[in-house]
């Protein structure tokens, strides 16, 4: 079993789009079961020089079917524009406590697709659905040092 992660997401009037999730301090949360993000840069294949600026692709992550999907499913066919969605990672200690250690937050977070994942033959038998999620501006923080780093779609990159 991976590293647990979950998915806060906040619609426009700062409300909670509230998951299933009850442990204690991560009440409300969406479980993450799968995570993956690229981001490139495009560069020349005979010279490596840059030949333009940064890329985001969507965020996939992969979540099991729960409260959330009929409000996901709306906010895609509405075009909704939530206001915020955080992603915040842990650890499992030495002591077999976990402890919150990386965090990825979106702003002006958009659902451009949803598609359902039924596996034949998952042992847990659990349905999931797969979400790409575009967004305005994207912040990573590494929790111990409080390390930041944001970037902005509309943010011009310096050279």
């Amino acid at each position: 079993m991976s590293n647990p992660a979950y998915l806060w997401l906040t619609d426009q009037n700062d409300s909670p789009i509230s998951g299933a999730c009850c442990v204690l301090g991560r009440e409300g949360a969406i479980e993450i079961k799968h995570l993956t993000h690229n981001m490139n840069i495009p560069t020349d294949g005979n010279t490596g020089r840059l030949t333009g600026t940064r890329v985001h692709s969507p965020i996939i992550l992969q979540k099991e079917f729960d409260r959330t999907t009929p409000t996901l499913y709306r906010a895609i066919s509405e075009g909704t524009v939530l206001k915020s969605a955080m992603i915040k990672m842990y650890t499992i200690l030495e002591s077999g406590l976990e402890a919150e250690y990386f965090n990825i937050i979106l702003n002006n977070v958009k659902i451009v697709s949803i598609t359902p994942v039924l596996y034949p033959g998952n042992q847990t038998g659990l349905h999931s659905e797969s979400l790409h999620l575009r967004y305005e501006a994207i912040t990573w923080k590494y929790v111990d040092g409080n390390i930041i780093y944001k970037d902005s779609w509309n943010a011009q990159a310096i050279a």
